[in-house]
């Protein structure tokens, strides 16, 4: 014979601590056990070296040509290039190409300087542009949403 549990009232236990905060509803902890990177993370280093290679690239090429790579999609109304923009676009790119490299090495700055210059080379656009404010913002979101899934089980071994 099942109980007829009445809808309208609460479950006692619902919102009780010792439910709640029992050992069958803890969460383990996420550590990646042994000294060999995962394919997952090599390929999250690959990937990131590759897509802050291109962020270089374009920051060359803006030195390059003094002016923004894709000004026909702008209308031609955009005003003129700043001279400390791509200066700075390559600087950022090598601080996050470092940082990737730190962060190879299992060192939390990496972590850090890769965040904080994809961060900043995205928020110093001086126009919106479909090669600079969005690939930059596509590669921190890259960063944030499958290297830091992978970097998690690893964060332990992380100095």
């Amino acid at each position: 014979m099942t109980k007829e549990v009445d809808k309208t009232q609460e479950r006692d236990d619902l919102f009780d601590t010792k439910v709640l905060m029992s050992d069958n509803t803890k969460s383990k902890d996420l550590k990646h056990t042994g000294n060999k990177k995962s394919f997952l993370f090599k390929s999250m280093i690959f990937i990131m070296a590759f897509l802050i290679l291109s962020i270089l690239y374009r920051g060359v090429q803006l030195v390059i040509t003094g002016d923004y790579l894709f000004r026909q999609m702008m209308n031609g109304d955009a005003p003129e290039m700043p001279t400390w923009y791509p200066i700075v676009t390559i600087a950022f790119g090598i601080i996050s190409l470092i940082g990737i490299f730190l962060v190879n090495a299992y060192k939390r700055l990496g972590v850090y300087m890769v965040v904080g210059s994809l961060f900043l080379a995205a928020a110093i656009q001086p126009e919106f542009m479909a090669d600079g404010t969005l690939f930059t913002m596509f590669t921190l979101f890259v960063f944030i949403g499958y290297g830091l899934a992978i970097i998690y089980p690893y964060w332990d071994k992380f100095k």
